[in-house]
């Protein structure tokens, strides 16, 4: 197996998994809204540009995934009093219960994936993923 192949399956199994897990939760969300959701939890004021930055997407399609997730009362918007053209987003209450649910489904997957495999396998992994990253941003 080729490397492509193998990264391809890697992700692809990994993304059927958590699907799957989403799908028999009550969380009643896409992945792209899950996605999106962690990226304004992890993001120090986050912004829709931070957003369209980090996924490589349109910023037209960013909005709208915005404009979605306020609508569901999953995000908030505050003015960033730093940079009057753009608006801080952050999860509301609601968000960060959605949150909290797809982290588990996140760690379940991740913890059937790394079973019986070594620690210094699994931070040998993690080097060489943050390499290939690098690798690529170059």
């Amino acid at each position: 197996m080729e490397l492509s192949e193998a990264l391809f399956s890697l992700l692809h199994s990994v993304r059927n998994n958590i699907s799957q897990q989403v799908k028999i939760s009550d969380i009643d969300l896409s992945l792209m809204h899950l996605k999106s959701l962690k990226m304004i939890s992890m993001i120090d004021e986050c912004t829709g540009q931070k957003i369209t930055e980090f996924m490589g997407r349109d910023k037209a399609q960013v909005n709208r995934l915005i404009k979605e997730l306020v609508n569901q009362e999953l995000v908030i918007k505050t003015d960033n009093v730093n940079d009057g053209r753009s608006q801080i987003l952050s999860l509301s209450a609601r968000g960060n219960e959605c949150i909290k649910k797809f982290k588990i489904i996140e760690n379940q997957v991740t913890s059937k994936m790394a079973k019986d495999i070594a620690p210094e396998d699994i931070e040998n992994f993690i080097r060489l993923a943050k390499i290939f990253k690098m690798n690529l941003m170059k």
